[in-house]
């Protein structure tokens, strides 16, 4: 089983599904096997992938013993990403998928589809109720996604004192992979001006030096439910995601070398 990393905010509206999908897309370029997963009821990454083209079926159709998992799990032509939604669930279902949420059966759920893939990525709902909770428990690690607003800045604590609580009292290998700005207009002085704010709140390491700024393209490619590389002319604009692909795996290797610090591993072999 890969690696399992909860993309999570405090609020909606800040990117987070677009980072799933697009973080996702970058890492499948660089020949790694992904899965991305619909963790959230309102069904966000069905939507920016179109999914609803192939299965309305989801976690929560599987939960209710509907269907089996694998059938769920649907991948790209190219065969390099996989999508597993989250279903259409009804308002009962919702409370249903709470519910497994809290007894650990969708963490069990989750951990069963990751089998196979290098990354899973789980588009999780806004916000730190149960549901994202579960969600954590359920993940090795988890990319706090915030913008350049004082909201941002003011719920930052809530969210890390979560992961705190998650790593200490359900999962204690959950780690921060780290904050990513996205939204950024970086000819704004107010913006400038508070992402400079929000990287004094916390130490230097937990911030992606990437920052995925501010594009139109985002949205072109929202509607017509593709990864912004898959849009004419959007290559530049994907770019950022591809240096955010790029630095998680920098930071990977550097945790796998600290390991072996730790070890006092001498030589090749």
């Amino acid at each position: 089983m890969g690696k399992i990393i909860a993309i999570a905010s405090q609020k909606g509206g800040v990117g987070k599904t677009t980072t799933t999908l697009n973080l996702g897309f970058s890492l499948s370029r660089f020949g790694s096997k992904v899965l991305l997963i619909d963790g959230d009821p309102q069904g966000g990454m069905a939507i920016a992938s179109n999914l609803k083209k192939r299965t309305t079926l989801g976690l929560v159709d599987v939960l209710q013993g509907r269907c089996d998992a694998k059938e769920v799990v649907m991948t790209t032509k190219d065969q390099s990403l996989s999508i597993a939604g989250i279903g259409q669930p009804s308002p009962e279902e919702v409370f249903a998928l709470e519910e497994a949420a809290h007894n650990g059966k969708l963490g069990e759920l989750i951990r069963r589809i990751a089998d196979g893939f290098d990354y899973v990525l789980i588009d999780a709902p806004a916000g730190i109720g149960s549901l994202v909770t579960a969600l954590l428990a359920a993940a090795d690690g988890v990319i706090l996604v915030i913008v350049p607003r004082m909201l941002s800045l003011k719920s930052l604590p809530s969210f890390l004192a979560l992961t705190q609580w998650v790593q200490q009292n359900k999962n204690a290998a959950l780690s921060l992979e780290g904050v990513v700005l996205t939204m950024f207009n970086p000819t704004s002085p107010t913006e400038s001006s508070l992402l400079e704010e929000i990287k004094a709140s916390l130490p230097a390491e937990v911030f992606f030096r990437t920052v995925i700024p501010s594009e139109d393209l985002f949205e072109q490619a929202s509607v017509r439910a593709i990864p912004v590389a898959l849009l004419p002319g959007g290559q530049q604009a994907a770019k950022p995601y591809l240096d955010l692909a790029m630095e998680l795996k920098e930071r990977e290797l550097l945790t796998q070398r600290g390991e072996q610090d730790d070890d006092q591993t001498i030589g090749l072999f």
